[in-house]
Protein backbone atom coordinates (compact mmCIF):
# COMPACT_ATOMS: atom_id res chain seq x y z
CA UNK A 1 0.00 0.00 0.00
CA UNK A 2 1.52 3.62 -0.96
CA UNK A 3 -0.01 6.79 -0.69
CA UNK A 4 -0.03 8.51 -4.19
CA UNK A 5 -1.09 12.44 -5.25
CA UNK A 6 -4.59 12.54 -7.28
CA UNK A 7 -2.35 14.39 -9.71
CA UNK A 8 -0.93 10.48 -10.75
CA UNK A 9 -3.75 8.44 -10.74
CA UNK A 10 -3.38 6.07 -12.89
CA UNK A 11 -6.27 3.84 -14.50
CA UNK A 12 -5.99 -0.01 -12.87
CA UNK A 13 -4.86 1.18 -9.77
CA UNK A 14 -6.56 -0.08 -6.96
CA UNK A 15 -8.00 1.76 -3.59
CA UNK A 16 -6.38 0.25 -0.69
CA UNK A 17 -8.57 2.48 1.89
CA UNK A 18 -12.28 3.39 1.54
CA UNK A 19 -12.24 7.30 0.15
CA UNK A 20 -14.05 9.88 1.49
CA UNK A 21 -14.23 14.51 1.39
CA UNK A 22 -13.67 16.63 3.91
CA UNK A 23 -17.04 16.22 5.50
CA UNK A 24 -16.57 12.31 5.83
CA UNK A 25 -18.91 11.18 2.44
CA UNK A 26 -17.71 8.18 0.93
CA UNK A 27 -16.25 8.39 -2.78
CA UNK A 28 -15.03 5.37 -3.48
CA UNK A 29 -15.01 2.67 -1.74
CA UNK A 30 -11.98 0.06 -1.14
CA UNK A 31 -11.22 -2.31 -3.75
CA UNK A 32 -12.16 0.11 -6.50
CA UNK A 33 -10.64 -0.63 -9.83
CA UNK A 34 -9.76 2.99 -11.03
CA UNK A 35 -10.67 4.03 -14.05
CA UNK A 36 -11.06 7.04 -16.31
CA UNK A 37 -14.46 8.08 -14.54
CA UNK A 38 -13.28 6.97 -11.25
CA UNK A 39 -10.39 9.42 -11.41
CA UNK A 40 -12.24 12.59 -12.63
CA UNK A 41 -14.63 11.71 -9.61
CA UNK A 42 -12.13 12.04 -6.70
CA UNK A 43 -10.23 15.09 -8.54
CA UNK A 44 -13.70 17.02 -8.22
CA UNK A 45 -13.86 16.69 -4.77
CA UNK A 46 -10.88 18.14 -4.38
CA UNK A 47 -8.87 15.72 -2.67
CA UNK A 48 -5.12 15.88 -2.30
CA UNK A 49 -3.87 11.97 -2.28
CA UNK A 50 -5.01 8.61 -1.58
CA UNK A 51 -4.01 5.08 -0.62
CA UNK A 52 -3.64 2.62 -3.24
CA UNK A 53 -2.21 -0.84 -3.32
CA UNK A 54 1.02 -1.58 -4.90
CA UNK A 55 0.10 -3.69 -7.96
CA UNK A 56 -2.17 -2.41 -10.60
CA UNK A 57 -4.93 -4.33 -12.26
CA UNK A 58 -6.83 -4.69 -15.58
CA UNK A 59 -9.16 -1.80 -15.49
CA UNK A 60 -13.07 -3.69 -15.81
CA UNK A 61 -14.44 -4.08 -19.04
CA UNK A 62 -16.97 -1.23 -19.46
CA UNK A 63 -17.97 -1.27 -23.67
CA UNK A 64 -20.94 1.18 -24.52
CA UNK A 65 -23.08 -1.66 -24.52
CA UNK A 66 -22.71 -2.71 -20.86
CA UNK A 67 -22.58 0.60 -19.40
CA UNK A 68 -26.24 1.11 -21.56
CA UNK A 69 -27.35 -1.93 -19.54
CA UNK A 70 -26.43 -0.43 -16.19
CA UNK A 71 -29.25 1.59 -14.90
CA UNK A 72 -28.02 5.17 -14.29
CA UNK A 73 -28.87 5.17 -10.44
CA UNK A 74 -28.71 8.57 -9.01
CA UNK A 75 -27.10 8.95 -5.80
CA UNK A 76 -30.47 9.49 -3.77
CA UNK A 77 -31.71 6.02 -5.26
CA UNK A 78 -28.44 4.39 -4.95
CA UNK A 79 -29.24 5.43 -0.87
CA UNK A 80 -32.31 4.05 -1.36
CA UNK A 81 -31.69 0.89 -2.90
CA UNK A 82 -28.79 0.13 0.17
CA UNK A 83 -29.03 -2.44 2.43
CA UNK A 84 -28.47 0.30 5.24
CA UNK A 85 -31.04 2.65 4.27
CA UNK A 86 -33.63 0.01 4.10
CA UNK A 87 -32.35 -0.94 7.62
CA UNK A 88 -32.56 2.66 8.94
CA UNK A 89 -35.94 2.96 7.34
CA UNK A 90 -37.37 0.14 9.15
CA UNK A 91 -35.61 0.69 12.63
CA UNK A 92 -36.93 4.42 12.54
CA UNK A 93 -40.55 3.32 11.93
CA UNK A 94 -40.55 1.10 14.89
CA UNK A 95 -38.96 3.41 17.14
CA UNK A 96 -42.21 5.66 15.75
CA UNK A 97 -43.83 3.48 17.23
CA UNK A 98 -42.29 3.21 20.51
CA UNK A 99 -42.16 7.00 20.93
CA UNK A 100 -45.39 7.28 20.55
CA UNK A 101 -46.23 4.59 22.95
CA UNK A 102 -43.76 6.28 25.44
CA UNK A 103 -45.38 9.72 25.14
CA UNK A 104 -48.86 8.13 25.86
CA UNK A 105 -47.77 6.82 29.20
CA UNK A 106 -45.61 9.32 30.12
CA UNK A 107 -48.79 11.80 29.50
CA UNK A 108 -51.22 9.36 31.20
CA UNK A 109 -48.03 8.95 34.23
CA UNK A 110 -48.17 5.11 33.74
CA UNK A 111 -44.17 6.08 32.93
CA UNK A 112 -41.37 7.89 33.94
CA UNK A 113 -39.36 10.42 31.65
CA UNK A 114 -36.34 8.73 31.73
CA UNK A 115 -34.37 10.83 29.13
CA UNK A 116 -31.87 8.18 28.88
CA UNK A 117 -33.86 5.94 28.18
CA UNK A 118 -36.27 7.79 25.36
CA UNK A 119 -32.47 9.16 23.40
CA UNK A 120 -31.14 5.80 23.82
CA UNK A 121 -32.97 4.49 20.11
CA UNK A 122 -31.67 8.32 18.71
CA UNK A 123 -27.94 7.31 19.18
CA UNK A 124 -28.51 4.17 17.76
CA UNK A 125 -30.38 5.29 14.78
CA UNK A 126 -27.13 8.27 14.52
CA UNK A 127 -24.14 5.29 14.37
CA UNK A 128 -26.72 3.20 12.33
CA UNK A 129 -26.45 6.40 9.66
CA UNK A 130 -23.26 6.99 9.60
CA UNK A 131 -22.51 9.70 12.39
CA UNK A 132 -22.58 13.02 11.15
CA UNK A 133 -22.00 12.36 7.36
CA UNK A 134 -25.17 10.11 6.93
CA UNK A 135 -27.79 11.02 8.79
CA UNK A 136 -29.02 13.69 5.86
CA UNK A 137 -28.27 11.26 3.58
CA UNK A 138 -30.94 8.77 5.27
CA UNK A 139 -33.30 11.71 6.57
CA UNK A 140 -33.45 12.59 2.44
CA UNK A 141 -34.45 9.84 1.54
CA UNK A 142 -37.20 9.51 4.36
CA UNK A 143 -39.40 12.29 2.69
CA UNK A 144 -41.87 10.84 1.37
CA UNK A 145 -42.74 9.42 4.95
CA UNK A 146 -46.11 11.47 6.16
CA UNK A 147 -46.11 10.43 10.12
CA UNK A 148 -46.31 14.45 11.58
CA UNK A 149 -45.49 13.55 15.28
CA UNK A 150 -43.57 10.72 16.03
CA UNK A 151 -40.89 10.36 13.03
CA UNK A 152 -40.73 13.84 12.77
CA UNK A 153 -39.39 13.54 16.33
CA UNK A 154 -37.67 10.92 15.81
CA UNK A 155 -36.08 13.22 12.65
CA UNK A 156 -35.44 16.20 14.53
CA UNK A 157 -33.49 14.70 17.29
CA UNK A 158 -31.05 13.53 14.93
CA UNK A 159 -30.84 16.70 12.95
CA UNK A 160 -30.55 18.63 16.76
CA UNK A 161 -27.50 16.08 17.29
CA UNK A 162 -25.84 17.15 13.97
CA UNK A 163 -26.08 20.50 14.43
CA UNK A 164 -24.85 20.42 17.76
CA UNK A 165 -22.02 18.78 16.11
CA UNK A 166 -21.30 20.92 13.33
CA UNK A 167 -21.16 23.53 15.89
CA UNK A 168 -18.77 21.61 18.13
CA UNK A 169 -20.91 21.94 21.36
CA UNK A 170 -19.64 20.52 24.54
CA UNK A 171 -20.86 16.77 24.77
CA UNK A 172 -23.70 18.08 27.88
CA UNK A 173 -25.27 20.17 25.08
CA UNK A 174 -25.31 17.70 21.99
CA UNK A 175 -26.97 15.68 24.63
CA UNK A 176 -29.51 18.51 25.56
CA UNK A 177 -30.18 19.12 21.74
CA UNK A 178 -31.06 15.82 20.49
CA UNK A 179 -33.31 14.94 23.82
CA UNK A 180 -35.01 18.70 23.49
CA UNK A 181 -35.49 17.67 19.46
CA UNK A 182 -37.20 14.29 20.63
CA UNK A 183 -39.37 15.59 23.06
CA UNK A 184 -40.24 19.41 21.23
CA UNK A 185 -43.46 18.12 20.43
CA UNK A 186 -44.49 15.84 23.06
CA UNK A 187 -47.75 18.17 23.85
CA UNK A 188 -49.01 17.26 20.46
CA UNK A 189 -49.48 13.59 22.00
CA UNK A 190 -52.42 15.84 24.28
CA UNK A 191 -53.91 17.10 21.18
CA UNK A 192 -56.95 15.41 19.05
CA UNK A 193 -55.74 12.14 16.91
CA UNK A 194 -58.58 13.49 14.34
CA UNK A 195 -56.47 16.91 14.01
CA UNK A 196 -53.80 15.48 14.18
CA UNK A 197 -54.40 13.07 11.14
CA UNK A 198 -56.30 15.87 9.34
CA UNK A 199 -55.67 15.25 5.54
CA UNK A 200 -56.42 18.68 4.65
CA UNK A 201 -54.56 21.95 6.11
CA UNK A 202 -55.56 23.46 8.83
CA UNK A 203 -58.24 26.05 8.87
CA UNK A 204 -57.08 29.38 10.99
CA UNK A 205 -59.06 28.36 14.23
CA UNK A 206 -57.50 24.51 14.24
CA UNK A 207 -53.70 26.08 13.51
CA UNK A 208 -54.41 28.54 16.32
CA UNK A 209 -55.58 25.14 18.51
CA UNK A 210 -52.37 23.48 17.25
CA UNK A 211 -50.51 26.26 18.75
CA UNK A 212 -51.55 25.46 22.02
CA UNK A 213 -49.33 22.36 21.79
CA UNK A 214 -46.06 24.29 23.38
CA UNK A 215 -48.05 25.02 26.17
CA UNK A 216 -49.40 22.03 27.14
CA UNK A 217 -46.55 20.05 26.33
CA UNK A 218 -44.50 22.33 28.87
CA UNK A 219 -47.14 21.85 31.55
CA UNK A 220 -46.72 18.08 31.08
CA UNK A 221 -42.93 17.88 31.77
CA UNK A 222 -42.82 21.23 34.08
CA UNK A 223 -42.61 19.08 37.50
CA UNK A 224 -40.66 16.36 35.86
CA UNK A 225 -37.50 15.83 36.73
CA UNK A 226 -35.25 16.72 33.93
CA UNK A 227 -33.08 19.65 32.88
CA UNK A 228 -34.74 23.14 32.19
CA UNK A 229 -33.52 23.80 29.46
CA UNK A 230 -35.41 20.21 27.89
CA UNK A 231 -38.41 21.67 28.97
CA UNK A 232 -37.32 25.22 27.37
CA UNK A 233 -36.72 23.36 23.93
CA UNK A 234 -40.28 22.39 24.26
CA UNK A 235 -41.73 25.84 25.60
CA UNK A 236 -39.77 28.23 23.07
CA UNK A 237 -39.16 26.45 19.31
CA UNK A 238 -41.74 28.01 17.76
CA UNK A 239 -39.74 31.13 19.63
CA UNK A 240 -37.89 33.72 16.67
CA UNK A 241 -35.26 36.14 17.47
CA UNK A 242 -37.25 39.43 16.01
CA UNK A 243 -40.36 38.38 17.94
CA UNK A 244 -42.75 36.78 15.67
CA UNK A 245 -43.00 33.57 17.17
CA UNK A 246 -45.37 31.73 20.18
CA UNK A 247 -46.50 31.70 22.44
CA UNK A 248 -44.49 35.00 24.28
CA UNK A 249 -43.16 36.30 21.32
CA UNK A 250 -39.52 36.31 22.82
CA UNK A 251 -36.68 37.91 21.13
CA UNK A 252 -33.20 37.91 20.63
CA UNK A 253 -31.31 36.39 24.03
CA UNK A 254 -34.18 35.63 25.63
CA UNK A 255 -34.52 32.54 23.96
CA UNK A 256 -32.73 29.38 24.83
CA UNK A 257 -29.60 28.46 22.81
CA UNK A 258 -30.49 24.82 23.18
CA UNK A 259 -33.94 25.69 21.72
CA UNK A 260 -32.74 27.95 19.40
CA UNK A 261 -31.17 24.54 17.23
CA UNK A 262 -34.42 23.09 17.61
CA UNK A 263 -36.09 25.74 15.63
CA UNK A 264 -34.05 25.16 13.01
CA UNK A 265 -34.00 21.61 12.80
CA UNK A 266 -37.83 21.55 13.49
CA UNK A 267 -38.54 23.72 10.25
CA UNK A 268 -36.37 21.96 7.76
CA UNK A 269 -37.36 18.75 8.78
CA UNK A 270 -41.11 19.86 8.89
CA UNK A 271 -40.70 21.40 5.42
CA UNK A 272 -38.99 18.96 3.54
CA UNK A 273 -40.88 15.74 4.38
CA UNK A 274 -44.27 14.54 3.50
CA UNK A 275 -47.55 15.66 4.88
CA UNK A 276 -50.85 14.23 4.30
CA UNK A 277 -51.85 17.66 2.61
CA UNK A 278 -48.80 18.50 0.71
CA UNK A 279 -45.64 16.55 -1.09
CA UNK A 280 -42.54 17.46 0.15
CA UNK A 281 -40.67 20.83 -0.25
CA UNK A 282 -37.34 21.11 -2.34
CA UNK A 283 -34.94 21.31 0.16
CA UNK A 284 -32.87 24.24 -1.28
CA UNK A 285 -35.87 26.28 -1.41
CA UNK A 286 -36.27 25.54 2.12
CA UNK A 287 -32.63 26.44 2.38
CA UNK A 288 -33.34 29.80 0.37
CA UNK A 289 -35.78 30.93 2.75
CA UNK A 290 -33.37 30.37 5.72
CA UNK A 291 -30.81 32.47 3.65
CA UNK A 292 -33.25 35.48 3.77
CA UNK A 293 -34.68 35.12 7.06
CA UNK A 294 -31.64 33.71 9.12
CA UNK A 295 -30.12 36.35 10.84
CA UNK A 296 -33.88 38.03 11.54
CA UNK A 297 -35.53 35.26 13.10
CA UNK A 298 -32.88 32.89 14.14
CA UNK A 299 -29.93 31.95 16.22
CA UNK A 300 -27.13 34.01 13.96
CA UNK A 301 -24.37 30.94 14.78
CA UNK A 302 -26.78 27.93 14.72
CA UNK A 303 -28.09 29.02 11.41
CA UNK A 304 -24.80 29.74 9.74
CA UNK A 305 -23.50 26.52 11.34
CA UNK A 306 -26.70 24.34 10.18
CA UNK A 307 -26.50 26.25 6.25
CA UNK A 308 -22.79 26.04 5.36
CA UNK A 309 -22.54 22.12 6.28
CA UNK A 310 -26.26 21.33 5.25
CA UNK A 311 -25.19 22.30 1.51
CA UNK A 312 -22.37 20.57 1.06
CA UNK A 313 -24.49 17.02 2.05
CA UNK A 314 -26.17 17.48 -1.32
CA UNK A 315 -22.81 17.61 -3.16
CA UNK A 316 -23.23 14.59 -5.95
CA UNK A 317 -27.13 14.71 -5.74
CA UNK A 318 -28.97 14.88 -8.83
CA UNK A 319 -31.29 17.73 -9.24
CA UNK A 320 -34.17 18.86 -11.41
CA UNK A 321 -34.03 22.73 -12.76
CA UNK A 322 -36.56 24.69 -13.50
CA UNK A 323 -35.71 24.54 -16.81
CA UNK A 324 -36.42 20.75 -17.23
CA UNK A 325 -32.29 19.67 -17.26
CA UNK A 326 -31.22 17.39 -15.21
CA UNK A 327 -27.75 17.43 -13.81
CA UNK A 328 -25.29 16.76 -10.29
CA UNK A 329 -24.48 19.13 -7.73
CA UNK A 330 -20.54 19.58 -8.42
CA UNK A 331 -19.87 22.57 -6.16
CA UNK A 332 -21.73 25.04 -3.28
CA UNK A 333 -21.36 29.03 -3.49
CA UNK A 334 -20.81 29.92 -0.12
CA UNK A 335 -22.28 33.25 -0.98
CA UNK A 336 -25.34 31.94 -2.53
CA UNK A 337 -25.41 28.64 -0.53
CA UNK A 338 -29.22 28.19 -2.35
CA UNK A 339 -28.25 28.17 -5.64
CA UNK A 340 -24.52 25.81 -6.21
CA UNK A 341 -23.28 24.68 -9.46
CA UNK A 342 -24.91 21.97 -11.49
CA UNK A 343 -23.10 19.38 -14.09
CA UNK A 344 -25.73 18.72 -17.14
CA UNK A 345 -24.22 17.05 -19.44
CA UNK A 346 -20.79 18.43 -20.70
CA UNK A 347 -22.19 21.80 -19.25
CA UNK A 348 -22.07 23.46 -15.98
CA UNK A 349 -24.76 25.90 -14.63
CA UNK A 350 -23.99 28.02 -11.67
CA UNK A 351 -27.85 29.19 -9.92
CA UNK A 352 -25.57 32.08 -8.46
CA UNK A 353 -25.37 33.96 -11.73
CA UNK A 354 -28.59 32.06 -13.44
CA UNK A 355 -30.76 33.97 -10.91
CA UNK A 356 -33.95 32.46 -13.51
CA UNK A 357 -33.01 29.09 -13.00
CA UNK A 358 -33.46 27.56 -9.65
CA UNK A 359 -33.60 23.84 -8.28
CA UNK A 360 -37.03 22.46 -7.90
CA UNK A 361 -36.18 18.86 -6.89
CA UNK A 362 -33.35 16.23 -5.49
CA UNK A 363 -33.85 13.72 -7.23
Amino acid sequence: MKLISVDNLEPGLVVSENIYTIDDRLVLPKGTVLDENDIHRIKSHSLYNIFVEDEKQPVPDKSEEQVQKQPDYSYAEKIRNSEAFIKFKQDIENNAHQLEESFKLIANEKMSLDIEKLTEPVYHLFVEAGGTAGVFDMLHNLRDNSDAVYMHSLNVSLICNTIATWMRLPKEKVQLATAGGLLHDIGKVLMPPDLLNKRDAYTEYEERFMKDHVVKGYELVKDKDIDPRIKNCILMHHEYRDGSGYPFHLKGEQIDEIASIVTVANIYEAMTSKRVYRAPICPFTVISRFEEEGINKFDPNVIMTFLSNIVNTFIANRVMLSTGQTGEIVFVNPDHLSRPVIRCGENFVDLSSRREVSIVAVI
